[in-house]
């Protein structure tokens, strides 16, 4: 066993497991956790005696919680690049997952947020237990789903917008219905799960997912798919307040309680961040999953720059007063985004 970068290495049988080892904070992924996972990747890329690789977490109430959001805030108000370091890192991070030659399974317990959700994804096999809550909640502090979600999300339509601008947790049951899990297996069957997996022999993706089979469990009924039809009216809509305006005047009783809370949300986020994170989920339906990491990637700098990202974290970590003071507007980063969306248009148009 090796332990380091609040990573927990391992192997046994024929598998390789990282366990993620910073509960303290929810697994919230530092840097040196980030490279960690692809330095190890690597070595048991070229491990002939490792043939698919596990992630879990050590933590009873999340599979991670996010970004080292604190880090990022801390280099940028200090004057140097560690935050661009980070993304740069993260990136590599997901895409040397996805290209991984071997079959790599996450099982995810608890809370997959923000970057927890991006690594996750990324995984090529990934298991839920009744006990998880799925959300990228960038827009809350001023932020733009990013680390994929510009593809992940645009391909759910409606209700990927509605996760993208709102920032609202869905269910396991509502990740079963979406298809952002493979498989659906109890909180109390994990550990036995594990040692399944743990013992069979050479395993395959086919392997490791016929016993997903034997362990999987049915999800409950999906509220958001209890709310699809009234996403799609609402979250439908080109333009940031017409989705408000739709919001406002919900005329079905059956829903106008949950339309007033969704509104609600949505105007206590940051202006700039809804109305990049609504373009981002229009354009990312055209493009490739490069392209939409790439276009992340591109607007990140920008973000650090003139968003609100770091008056988001200044009220909800540093000051904790929970008063953002969001920008009404910023027409450099308008025209800024305006050029960048425009070159990526023609690149889709070509």
């Amino acid at each position: 066993m090796q332990t380091e970068n609040n990573l927990v290495i391992t192997t046994q049988g024929d598998f390789g497991i990282m366990t993620l080892d910073r509960a303290g904070s929810l697994n919230a992924l530092s840097l040196p956790m980030i490279q960690g996972i692809t330095q190890q990747l690597k070595a048991w890329q070229a491990d002939d005696a490792v043939h698919a690789v596990l992630i879990n977490s050590n933590s009873p109430k999340a599979f991670c919680a996010g970004g080292d959001i604190r880090y990022l805030y801390d280099s940028y108000k200090n004057g140097d690049v560690g935050y661009q370091g980070y993304f740069a890192a993260e990136y590599l991070m997901l895409n040397t997952i996805r290209s991984f030659e071997k079959p790599v399974v996450v099982l995810l317990d608890g809370y997959v947020l923000g970057g927890g959700f991006g690594l996750a994804q990324a995984c090529h096999i990934r298991v839920t237990t009744e006990k998880s809550r799925f959300s990228m909640p960038e827009t809350a502090i001023g932020y733009f789903p990013d680390v994929g979600a510009t593809y992940i999300l645009s391909r759910l339509g409606a209700v990927g917008c509605f996760m993208a601008l709102s920032g609202e947790q869905i269910s396991s049951s509502d990740a079963v219905y979406l298809a952002l899990v493979d498989a659906h297996v109890s909180s109390a069957r994990l550990a036995e799960l594990t040692d399944a997996l743990l013992a069979a022999p050479q395993p395959t993706k086919a392997a490791i997912t016929d016993i997903l089979s034997t362990f999987a469990s049915e999800a409950t009924e999906s509220e958001l798919k209890a709310k699809a039809a009234s996403i799609s009216n609402h979250f439908s809509y080109p333009k940031l307040e017409q989705i408000e305006h739709s919001l406002a005047n919900e005329t079905d009783p059956a829903h106008q309680a949950w339309a007033q809370k969704i509104l609600g949300i949505l105007q206590q986020r940051s202006l700039l961040a809804k109305q990049a994170s609504l373009r981002l989920q229009q354009i990312g339906a055209q493009l490739s999953l490069a392209q939409c990491m790439q276009l992340e990637r591109d607007m990140q700098d920008i973000w650090f720059e003139h968003g609100d990202l770091i008056e988001g974290v200044r009220a909800l970590l540093i000051d904790k007063d929970k008063q953002p003071k969001w920008q009404t507007q910023n027409a450099q980063l308008e025209q800024i985004l305006d050029d960048l969306f425009a070159q990526v248009t023609e690149v889709v148009s070509a």
